[in-house]
């Protein structure tokens, strides 16, 4: 006779607690995974199409860069937004809970704290390889000198935006180093508004299209926006997923204060990337457009963009409308999976427009 053991039902219990927290974690963590694996390749991948980055014609006398130049100064955008983004992301969801909720959160904090640090200090890493590869974009060739690098930062409001990026970096690691000692929740409003700076600064580094100078300063404070609305909305989601789909008590605390929040930055990213396109599009002379956004490389880019944009409504919609209210209720949901395709789509998005910041019209 073969004794079968059985196992208290308390001991069950616990099992299938902790394999459910695994699932979710393993889900967080294919977000932003999802995020940087699909940002990389299409921002690398575009960057190697002909006239993807530098326009439809060569400059006489402008020196052409390498292909891995090329694709080097885009996946190096990409990654720099991302690790702002999730500097960002991390640092406000602690900011979603109220001052009463602060010994509740006091781990979740601390977590946000310590990813922060890896994240800033990925920032950092990306805003040094961008001088270099910036220095060797224009310069036309992969290998560079240290006089070339300090002729591109004091020629280049470019190389100054990104050398005051590092010290910015600087500033947000050393400040997530000491909020992963101490825990303090003012370490999440600086890390914030250090993210904010990065994400400005990045702005006035970046877009290299011709812009109308009639309509430059609306185009500037429109393109701020919108890159700090996408952040906002990026970072946050997977914060969230990262940091509370083990924790179904706080994600539904968490995720109805963000979800408003998410909905404003869709509202302002549709908005303003409407605005960009169309300024872009008319920045020549003579163009329209419409016939410019259907027949030109950059007008394609603009369009497959748009589409991610459609996809991310439509999911963000689904959670909003069919998930929420179980998760108001701290019920078993899908939230984690849905969350991982809309960053996934969100990737994509941030790799089409880290090829557009180097497009031509």
């Amino acid at each position: 006779m073969t004794e079968v053991a059985t196992r208290p039902p308390t001991a069950r219990k616990a099992q299938a607690v902790t394999v459910e927290h695994q699932r979710r974690f393993a889900r967080a963590v294919l977000g932003p995974l999802a995020w940087c694996a699909t940002a990389v390749t299409v921002s690398a991948v575009l960057s190697l199409v002909p006239g993807a980055t530098t326009g439809d014609t060569a400059v006489p006398g402008v020196p052409v860069p390498s292909d891995v130049v090329a694709a080097g100064v885009s996946v190096a955008r990409v990654l720099l937004v991302g690790a702002i983004t999730a500097t960002l992301g991390l640092n406000l969801v602690p900011l979603l809970f109220s001052p009463r909720e602060q010994v509740a959160t006091a781990p979740v904090r601390l977590r946000a704290y310590r990813g922060a640090a890896g994240a800033a200090l990925c920032w950092l890493v990306c805003a040094t390889a961008s001088v270099v590869l910036q220095t060797a974009d224009l310069a036309g060739t992969a290998a560079v000198t240290t006089a070339q690098v300090r002729t591109y930062v004091g020629g280049f409001g470019s190389g100054q935006a990104l050398v005051c990026e590092m010290v910015v970096a600087a500033v947000a690691l050393g400040a997530a180093v000491r909020g992963s000692r101490s825990g303090t929740p003012l370490v999440a409003r600086l890390l914030v508004l250090c993210a904010a700076a990065g994400l400005l600064l990045l702005v006035a580094a970046g877009h290299s299209g011709e812009r109308s100078e009639r309509w430059h300063d609306l185009a500037t404070v429109s393109l701020e926006l919108h890159v700090f609305a996408a952040a906002l909305w990026t970072g946050g989601l997977g914060a969230t997923l990262a940091l509370l789909s083990s924790d179904r008590a706080l994600l539904s605390r968490a995720l109805p204060r963000y979800s408003p929040l998410a909905g404003g930055c869709l509202l302002v990213v549709a908005v303003t990337g409407v605005l960009n396109a169309v300024v872009a599009l008319s920045a020549r002379p003579g163009t329209v457009p419409l016939p410019e956004l259907l027949t030109s490389g950059y007008g394609l880019l603009v369009v497959l963009k748009a589409g991610c944009l459609c996809l991310l409504a439509a999911i963000g919609g689904h959670i909003r409308l069919r998930l929420l209210p179980a998760v108001r209720r701290a019920d078993r949901t899908s939230v984690a999976l849905w969350g991982c395709w809309e960053l996934g789509i969100m990737g994509v998005a941030f790799g089409l427009a880290a090829v557009l910041a180097r497009s031509a019209v």
